[in-house]
């Protein structure tokens, strides 16, 4: 499908006071993420259009910082493909949002199955769908307020996603072995293995984890961490981590929890490097797989796996609902009943001697 629209905005005048301007990569390098993606989204899109104001209202709208700057990000890639279609330099104009046409998202659909992601795969469905699903909450808005028509994306068939979790959980085995080569760094040690798998906090709970939001209540030592939505969350903290964070803070009064390796408060980026690197050590396979929220899914599965009750193990990583602390299992589960089909009818066949011959001659 092709589209006669222009989506250029024409020039852009100098902003009113108090509007966001873009920012040099310098610059949005020592913001925040959430901020520094609004930022570039503002320019983006040019901040005189119509729909600056009600994208800014938009995205304020959203009570979580992690949400809000996947949103921006998501409208963000949407824009810069526009951008690289229609050929826009980066110098000459912003983009029209307000010209996109339901031709134009389907175009786009299409692109993301050519596109690839960080890892360097190519986007999976739940990406291509969640970046769909941003760009209908935009415009959802905007339609909503008359600045466009009608929703473009909405009547926009979006891709299947399984109801089964994708990301693979590592066994006992494997976090025993992560354990021992984190060994000889107390910091490592503390994120990556007992915050991020025995408590099952997310990344970003981790890194915004500070001093102050540590206290003790009923013999307990507490973690106030936010949460999604701009709630908190008391997590409290094994007697086994509680050690070993004394001994990694040793009398340190800094107001971040955790450090990078050059002393300023640990970032998002810095802790996959440091992942692949212990689980390099560990002698696990496939090192670099190993991210973040893998740790996240081999602490839910872990505990599904010994029987502990749903309910229990939602509370826990505060899911708001069971059916998505299910995802985490279900792939698990269901791997583990199929082999267990298959071991039935093994069982019933005169296997065992003939592998037992076959084991010989081959030695």
């Amino acid at each position: 499908m092709t589209t006669d629209l222009d989506h250029r905005s024409g020039a852009v005048d100098r902003p009113r006071a108090g509007v966001r301007r873009w920012l040099t990569d310098q610059e949005r390098a020592a913001l925040p993420g959430p901020k520094a993606a609004r930022l570039s989204l503002a320019r983006s899109i040019g901040e005189q259009s119509p729909a600056a104001g009600p994208i800014e209202t938009w995205l304020d709208s959203v009570d979580s910082a992690n949400t809000r700057e996947a949103y921006a990000a998501d409208v963000r890639a949407f824009v810069e493909w526009l951008r690289e279609r229609h050929g826009i330099n980066a110098d000459e104009a912003p983009v029209n949002v307000l010209a996109v046409t339901m031709d134009v998202v389907a175009n786009y659909a299409d692109a993301m199955r050519e596109m690839v992601g960080r890892y360097g795969k190519p986007l999976s469905a739940a990406t291509t769908a969640r970046r769909l699903s941003s760009l209908s909450a935009m415009f959802k808005h905007l339609a909503a307020r008359q600045i466009v028509p009608t929703n473009p994306v909405r009547e926009l068939e979006r891709p299947k996603v399984s109801a089964e979790g994708i990301t693979p959980a590592r066994d006992g085995d494997e976090m025993a072995r992560m354990v021992r080569a984190a060994d000889g760094n107390l910091r490592d040690l503390l994120l990556l293995l007992l915050l991020l798998y025995v408590s099952a906090f997310r990344v970003s709970e981790v890194c915004r984890a500070r001093l102050d939001q540590i206290r003790h209540e009923r013999g307990r030592t507490l973690l106030t961490v936010p949460l999604k939505g701009g709630k908190l969350r008391n997590e409290p903290l094994d007697p086994a981590v509680v050690e070993v964070l004394e001994m990694y803070l040793a009398g340190r009064t800094a107001v971040p929890l955790l450090l990078a390796d050059d002393g300023q408060a640990l970032a998002r980026h810095h802790v996959p490097p440091i992942l692949r690197r212990v689980a390099k050590a560990a002698g696990l396979d496939k090192p670099a797989e190993v991210r973040p929220h893998v740790l996240r899914t081999s602490a839910i599965t872990a505990w599904l796996d010994a029987g502990q009750p749903l309910h229990r193990v939602r509370h826990k990583v505060r899911h708001a609902s069971s059916t998505t602390t299910e995802r985490y299992h279900r792939r698990t589960r269901g791997i583990e009943e199929e082999a267990a089909l298959s071991a039935a009818l093994v069982a019933e066949l005169p296997l065992g001697d003939m592998l037992d011959r076959l084991r010989g001659e081959d030695r």
